[in-house]
């Protein structure tokens, strides 16, 4: 019990000081991940997509050449496009397949550090932030999927790692035409069913998800660890102290992701811890928490009242997977602490093995043959 309102108060504590903190952005010198992708010497473009509901999302893409297959990378919770480069050429996700011949676009779910734009509200509005997860793949994953099929008039492989395949799975059961767009998906770790995950923290906050949004909304805090000035003191400038850094940054990584000292490539540290976290919004961290307590996927529980209000019953509807047509192909490992192997897969369940935490999928040392190698081979049967 004393553990429990620990968590809750660490929680809540930590989510009011970087709300003290925020600022703007652009205030933040935010180096150009355009011109990161440049200094690789790969071609990159930067586009902004808008959702149905007005938000203005930044989208990243390493073009291919005429007629190349797009591949659609989409992050998980707390991340940003970002995130599928920094391994760096030769081990990152998005460089291995733009030199097998693939198109590359990098998505941004909406709230994160590359999309707080919207066409009325602005980010230091409430209703910006009144958006879960099931906005995200309902708006955002099907407007960056419409986008992309425009842009490049062909149909696309998906990559979602964490609430990138939740998410995925939201716009396929809610819009199945369009999830004709996908050749086939590859949910790296997908978080679709969460009851029985082993992170102990998360549990213990899980069960007092609506004490947390209550007591954030009485505060008037919306978001949640958005990048301002103290996210990159906590997690990306105290990772580059001399020897302490080293140390530092890794514990949060294993705390957060799983123990795997073996796949954390410990020199690129300050580069993981850059732009991490990303940012959300307290509902939409609330819906993942929800998600923690229950054995179901489903839309977002408002309250018993105010459920029957919106959808008719008194309890969410559940997302009916049986929906998904497009091929699934899906990874995980038995050290991943955050998902669970209760997901549907349609061409391939893939235990990695190796010990490989959450983080590894998409940093892992040795992601590229045990993970990406497996990918381009899915992806070569699809075409």
């Amino acid at each position: 019990m004393i553990a429990t309102k620990i968590s809750i108060f660490v929680s809540v504590t930590l989510v009011v000081i970087c709300n003290l903190f925020n600022i703007q952005d652009n205030l933040l010198n935010k180096e150009s991940l355009e011109n990161a992708i440049l200094q690789e010497n790969y071609p990159a473009e930067t586009h902004k997509v808008l959702t149905e509901d007005g938000f203005i999302l930044t989208i990243h893409r390493i073009p291919g050449r005429t007629g190349s297959i797009p591949v659609y990378l989409q992050h998980g919770l707390l991340s940003s496009s970002a995130d599928w480069l920094k391994s760096g050429k030769g081990r990152s996700l998005a460089y291995i397949l733009s030199d097998n011949g693939y198109d590359v676009w990098m998505g941004n779910a909406r709230g994160n550090v590359y999309s707080q734009e919207h066409v009325k509200l602005s980010s230091s509005e409430p209703q910006f932030w009144n958006f879960s997860w099931h906005e995200v793949g309902f708006y955002d994953v099907s407007a960056t999927i419409l986008y992309i099929s425009k842009i490049t008039n062909n149909t696309m492989f998906y990559v979602g790692h964490s609430m990138g395949g939740s998410t995925f799975a939201v716009m396929a059961t809610q819009r199945p035409r369009m999830a004709d767009n996908v050749r086939a998906m590859i949910g790296l770790v997908p978080a679709v069913y969460e009851s029985h995950t082993r992170h102990h923290l998360l549990k213990a906050i899980a069960v007092h998800w609506e004490t947390l949004q209550s007591f954030a909304h009485t505060l008037g805090i919306h978001k949640f660890l958005t990048w301002n000035i103290f996210t990159d003191l906590f997690f990306h400038q105290l990772s580059k102290v001399p020897i302490i850094g080293r140390a530092y940054a890794s514990n949060l990584l294993f705390y957060i992701f799983g123990y795997n000292p073996d796949q954390l490539d410990y020199a690129k540290l300050p580069v993981f811890m850059d732009k991490l976290p990303a940012g959300t919004s307290i509902r939409l961290f609330c819906h993942w928490l929800q998600q923690m307590t229950v054995n179901e996927f489903r839309n977002f529980d408002y309250g018993r009242q105010t459920n029957l209000m919106i959808y008719n019953s008194t309890e969410p509807p559940k997302y009916d997977l049986t929906k998904i047509k497009v091929p699934v192909a899906v990874f995980l490992s038995d050290n991943d602490i955050l998902v669970t192997a209760e997901v549907p897969n349609k061409i391939g369940l893939y235990d990695v093995g190796h010990g490989f935490n959450h983080g590894d999928f998409i940093w892992g040392i040795n992601a590229t043959e045990l993970v990406y190698n497996i990918i381009l081979d899915i992806f070569k049967n699809q075409r």
